[in-house]
């Protein structure tokens, strides 16, 4: 498997970036975690949108689907143009309801919910998911193909869960979206970037990519604090590619 970073920031794009979204590689098939604000784009340059095996949505905040009210129309119109001949396969948590129903466009996604005992196939490719901590319902995802797992967190304040759920993954990122200093109490909606690394060193993680960064944040900053507790903690890069 190959993970492409489409978009890292949340919840706003920093200039020139883009919010969450990642293009899984297997082979052939290809599958998109998340459509933040400008991952539309950035998918482009490395695949066709019509190609996609699936879309999974960790959750309906708008920078993790936004780009889905925009690639609404861009199936739409390939559709009654005669240039796509099945809509685009979306899996997401039903909750919110109305950001869900939004998504329930006819001819253009076919669309399913997800929750913890959701188990897909796709392309060879085996998803599970676990329920995390957000102020909305949000799903972490493991990805096993081949003997190899990548697991990512979704958006997440600390639970136990997440550190179960990414037990001896071979790639683990996770939402490091706060530093120490900025958690104000135990509510937040985001990991920081120390837990990030309490998660990957209690895990057995093999490898860590931090992602979701607030855009104001030095990433070096980010990934600092992680390495005091995961050594080997790396920085999710725009546009980077990474083996699983």
């Amino acid at each position: 498997m190959k993970l492409t970073i489409l978009g890292n920031n949340g919840p706003f794009p920093a200039a020139g970036g883009a919010c969450s979204g990642y293009l899984i590689t297997e082979g052939e098939h290809k599958l998109l975690i998340d459509c933040g604000n400008g991952v539309l784009s950035n998918l482009q340059k490395y695949t066709r949108f019509e190609d996609l095996d699936a879309i999974i949505l960790t959750h309906l905040h708008s920078d993790h689907m936004s780009d889905m009210m925009v690639l609404r129309y861009a199936v739409d119109i390939k559709m009654k143009r005669g240039l796509m001949s099945k809509p685009i396969k979306v899996y997401a948590p039903d909750q919110p309801m109305d950001e869900y129903e939004r998504l329930n466009i006819k001819n253009v996604f076919d669309l399913a919910s997800i929750d913890s005992n959701t188990v897909l196939n796709i392309g060879g490719m085996r998803l599970s998911f676990a329920e995390m901590k957000h102020p909305v319902k949000c799903f972490a995802v493991s990805i096993e193909s081949k003997g190899k797992r990548f697991v990512f967190s979704g958006d997440t304040s600390w639970t136990e869960n997440i550190v179960r759920f990414a037990e001896n993954a071979d790639l683990l990122m996770l939402d490091a979206g706060l530093l120490s200093r900025d958690k104000k109490d135990e509510n937040v909606p985001h990991l920081t970037a120390r837990e990030c690394g309490i998660v990957a060193m209690k895990s057995g993680a093999k490898r860590l990519l931090l992602t979701h960064f607030w855009p104001d944040y030095d990433t070096n900053e980010l990934l600092a604090e992680a390495a005091e507790e995961y050594p080997k903690a790396e920085i999710a890069k725009l546009l980077a590619e990474y083996d699983v």
